[in-house]
Order: structure tokens, then sequence, then C-alpha cells
């Protein structure tokens, strides 16, 4: 059996015989960079990225064109002993899995990042391919986090909307600048729903447009809201003043969380519905059935549970962090 690509994980995750760090937070030498939000950005002298993420992360981070190296989704890249090869995500535009093959017998790795089974309005259809060892983030790693079919939540978002605009009220949309208020924004848009976005939202929403995402031109919320208008904005601003001092506000959060049954006393709003840029537990198992990996190490969220419930189907499975609780099999 052929011998795994080394990784090593005890200071982040790293590829040695790449010299290449998979989103580290710390500057580094090289860093490959899944998608631009803050919990996968690092400021290092070399980033490798895909094309539409090195167009956000100067619009969000101010960072030097020198310092990027961004590359087409699925042409391959060749570095020394290795083929390197960015594939589309799924989870918010310009979102990336990394693939790397060795090219002397073939070994493969699959870098996953945040990823989701199933294309948005606003990403790329996500692409997996085979790998012998996949790394893969488990945020909704448990049982009970299966969401609703697209059509249901967009059907229950959209009923929101229009029953507090039919009311007098505001409907304000919380969602992350990138990634889901672009989402919410396609949606409105489909539904024929004019929207204003927060200054940040558009921000984002204009980078987005630049580096290639169809979707209409923001139209800028400056404190005023025009009747028969939708509100997208970042759940930490709806506690300001200016938000607290409109009237008939009707806050609804859009998270993977909302399905949890106190989400709108966590989030201290109206309403929550559990519209997600990740996979749920049933996305994640199809991910793994997809890659066919020989060896899976789990990152983020529900490591232990997932990884747990791979090595009861049968695949050598483990978390990043450890602590692996080893199953014994008592039946006779």
């Amino acid at each position: 059996m052929r011998e795994p690509i080394p990784l090593e994980t005890e200071n982040g995750l790293y590829l040695p015989e790449l010299e290449l760090f998979l989103d580290s937070r710390h500057p580094r030498e090289n860093g490959f960079i899944s998608h631009a939000h803050a919990d996968h950005f690092g400021r290092h002298e070399n980033i490798l990225c895909s094309e539409p993420t090195a167009h956000i992360l100067k619009a969000r981070y101010n960072v030097a064109d020198e310092r990027l190296n961004p590359q087409p989704f699925h042409e391959p890249l060749e570095v020394g002993p290795y083929r390197l090869q960015l594939l589309p995500a799924g989870h918010i535009y310009g979102s990336a899995m990394l693939h790397v093959t060795r090219k002397k017998d073939r070994e493969s790795l699959l870098y996953t990042g945040d990823f989701k089974l199933h294309r948005g309005l606003t990403t790329e259809n996500p692409v997996f391919r085979q790998a012998d060892t996949l790394i893969m983030e488990t945020t909704f790693g448990a049982p009970k986090w299966i969401f609703p079919g697209t059509n249901e939540i967009t059907g229950m978002i959209l009923n929101f909307v229009n029953q507090s605009l039919e009311e007098g009220a505001v409907p304000a949309l919380l969602a992350y600048s990138l990634g889901k208020a672009q989402e919410i924004q396609a949606i409105l848009a489909q539904a024929g729903i004019p929207a204003l976005s927060h200054p940040a939202v558009a921000k984002m929403t204009t980078a987005c447009r630049e580096a290639g995402c169809q979707l209409p031109n923001p139209l800028i919320f400056d404190g005023s809201l025009p009747p028969g208008h939708a509100l997208i904005c970042p759940p930490n601003v709806i506690r300001s003043e200016e938000f607290q001092a409109m009237a008939d506000l009707r806050t609804a959060i859009l998270s993977g969380w909302a399905l949890d049954k106190n989400a709108i006393y966590r989030f201290g709003v109206d309403a929550a519905f559990p519209l997600s840029d990740h996979a749920d537990f049933p996305g994640l198992l199809e991910a793994v059935r997809r890659v066919n990996p020989r060896r899976i190490i789990t990152i983020h969220g529900y490591t232990r549970e997932f990884a747990a419930e791979l090595r009861r189907q049968n695949y050598e499975a483990w978390a990043v962090d450890g602590g692996d609780q080893m199953e014994l099999d008592l039946q006779r």
C-alpha cells in the first residue's frame, strides 16, 4: 500500500513536502486560503487561492497583489513532485477545495475547507474528486443536523418577508456580510422583492459582482427604508442604536443553527431559518462516499462524533484534535 501524503497537525494543518499551510489564521510563508471568511484567513507571504477569492481578499482585507497566487478552478498546477488542483467547494462564491496528487505513485489528498454538497444561487457547483486521504470540515457532523430542502427553506424565508411587508413591518434578514448575505439577496431578487443592504453587506456584494458572481447591484441602506423593501444586514448590527430605534422591525437570523429550538432566544430575533452554507449530516456522509478515501481526518465542529460514525461504517477516521474514543464491539 502506498504511503499517505505527509500531513502535520501540531501547529495547524501543514503539508511539509509542499511547505504549505491550509487555512492557517497565523501568518505563514506559504498558505492556501480556501475562501475569504475571517476564520480561514491569514496574512501569508504567498497565498494560494481561487481567482474569485483573490479579488475578494483584496477588497475585504486589502491584500497586496504580489502576495496572491490566484488559480482557476480545475486547472492543474505543477509544484515539484506534486500536482495541485483547486475544485469548487460550494460554500460561498469562490470557495475552493484543494486536491493534491503525488505524481510518482498517484497517491492523493483532498482538503475540503468549508463546503456544501449542492450549489446555491451564488456559489459554484461543488466538485468532489476521489482521494486517498480526505481532510474534511464537520461543522454539522451529528445526526440531529438535517436541513430542510432548499425550496422549503426559501419558502419559509419568503413567507416571513411577505407577511412582514403586508403588515407594514420591516423584515430585517440577518446574515454574514460575505456569503449568506449574497445568497439571500439572490433569493429576494428572484422573488421580485426589493432589498437594501447594510454598507458592510453592499461592499462584499460589490466585490463578488466584480469577481464574476451574477448579482444585482446592491442598494445601500443609509438609515431610511422605503416601503415594500426588505433589509439585509450582518447579525451584530441589529443591536445598534440605529436599528433599535427603527419602528416595526422584524428580525430573522439565517443560519444552520436555526434548527436549534432555542435559536430565536439565542440570537434575540423574531424568527430563525436554517439557511446554511455548510453540508448537513447526510451531506457530510455523501461527500465521503463521493471521495471514497482510505483515511479521513475531521476538522471543526463535531470532529470526534463524526469520526466515530465513520469508523462504525468501516472507514479509518480520526479527529484532527485527537481524543477519539475507541469503540468496542461486545457482541458475541
